[in-house]
């Protein structure tokens, strides 16, 4: 159904050579009827649903993780129906986003290490030129030419995995693989060519040790592409790796995980940036996901949806502030460094501080929920070292995020209060109702999760 919707935006777009928003409403009116679609069929996933000779496979794993970035690109589109102060029009980023979304969807059924390397590149290319999709800028294209160079060295580890593991079991099937190790159990061979292989998805997640590109080009990208490419690609990839868990071993994982976190809490102390801030917190909280993704723990739900809230309440935000920036760093991005954020709007204000607060893991917010039940998990799972360190890194890291919550503060003046666009402040505050309540609903997300997913 997204390759109809993406044809049908191809012939919209070729009757239509001005861009208008009819453009952005239709796109985003095909993606809900597209999120309908996959609401009614749901009880697929009981029935072990596979297709084209094995190569996807749907079940309780991975079923909601398709709903969660279908709902995340929703609500990306829903922003750019609103008409900006700087507006990035480019007719054919809907489209893009349409296949992109198709790999995305994808990804986490994949059940072919061949296919797992085709998938991704679809997602990677169409990737590439959304960052580069606005040409007039610089930055833009030299973040998408950055992007293309290190992605490319991630895909060739991918493969070479693929010959090892292939050159090991006879398939590159993964019932199959998981089916061989169980009888003849697993080798040091294969857990080396699985390491080659979580290194490169590491390498395309942008995770620390592996993470230098990742903080130039979210530099480089406009700050909407910013917000895209930041969030959906790891949710991806991740996503990959919690539905495959079985197959991964943990000790490169752990190494990850404890580099992620060190130098995501570290590095930003000493920036100004506010993208490049956001940027490690990503690293950061991705690094938190690890361990309960190859767990497979209930914990990684609880924790990747308030993160997902809190990001994309962010980024709609400073999206919204372009309309208050008198002197803007550039159109793309006219906001990148922190003593810009002075805004005279009262809501923006308080959600960016609700949404900072939660990253601190202040309770009743959503973070500090997330951050409670990954320490619990991993406590369980006798990880007690890896969880003392979760705590350490988040009180390091506790000082970039006030440092941006103090100027935040300091710069609001409360008897100014400009409006913002009436479409925008309704779906910020209705972001923000479902972020504050988190808790309240809480435990039926537990319930429903542990019901699905046992």
């Amino acid at each position: 159904m997204l390759l109809v919707f993406s044809i049908i935006l191809l012939v919209f777009i070729a009757s239509n050579k001005a861009v208008n928003f009819h453009l952005n409403r239709l796109a985003s009116i095909g993606l809900l009827y597209v999120l309908y679609l996959t609401y009614n069929c749901i009880d697929l996933r009981y029935s072990q649903f596979t297709l084209y000779n094995d190569w996807f496979k749907l079940n309780d794993t991975n079923i909601p993780l398709v709903y969660l970035q279908i709902i995340l690109v929703l609500i990306l589109l829903i922003y750019t129906t609103v008409k900006q102060r700087y507006t990035l029009d480019s007719k054919w980023i809907y489209t893009l986003v349409y296949i992109n979304l198709i790999g995305l969807l994808l990804f986490p059924m994949v059940n072919d290490l061949l296919l797992l390397y085709i998938i991704i590149e679809l997602q990677s290319y169409s990737l590439y030129i959304i960052t580069g999709i606005h040409s007039k800028s610089y930055n833009s294209t030299r973040g998408s030419m950055l992007y293309f160079v290190t992605g490319g060295i991630a895909s060739i580890g991918i493969l070479l995995a693929t010959y090892f593991v292939y050159n090991n079991v006879g398939s590159c099937n993964i019932t199959d693989i998981s089916n061989y190790y169980l009888i003849h159990n697993y080798n040091n061979n294969f857990y080396n060519a699985i390491d080659i292989l979580i290194l490169a998805l590491v390498f395309k997640m942008g995770l620390a040790p592996l993470h230098s590109w990742s903080i130039a080009v979210y530099n480089y990208a406009p700050t909407y592409i910013t917000a895209y490419i930041s969030i959906v690609a790891k949710l991806s990839i991740l996503s990959w790796i919690y539905t495959n868990s079985n197959l991964i071993h943990t000790d490169i994982i752990i190494l990850v995980f404890y580099a992620s976190i060190a130098v995501a809490a570290y590095k930003p102390l000493f920036q100004i940036n506010i993208k490049t801030i956001l940027a490690y917190s990503g690293i950061l909280n991705f690094g938190y996901l690890l361990i309960p993704a190859c767990l497979q723990d209930i914990s990684f739900y609880v924790y990747l949806i308030q993160y997902l809230m809190t990001h994309i309440l962010i980024f709609i935000s400073l999206l919204a502030i372009n309309k208050f920036v008198i002197t803007p760093s550039n159109i793309w991005s006219p906001i990148l460094r922190v003593n810009q954020l002075i805004i005279p709007n009262k809501l923006l204000v308080t959600v960016l501080i609700l949404c900072f607060l939660s990253l601190i893991g202040i309770p009743p917010l959503p973070g500090f929920y997330g951050k409670y039940y990954v320490i619990q998990s991993l406590i369980k799972y006798n990880y007690t070292i890896e969880a003392l360190s979760i705590v350490i890194f988040s009180v390091i890291a506790t000082y970039y995020y006030a440092f941006i919550i103090k100027q935040l503060a300091s710069n609001y003046n409360l008897s100014i209060n400009k409006p913002i666009n009436r479409t925008l402040s309704l779906t910020i505050s209705t972001l923000v109702v479902i972020f504050i309540l988190y808790y309240t609903y809480l435990s039926n997300i537990l319930e429903v999760l542990s019901i699905s997913i046992v």
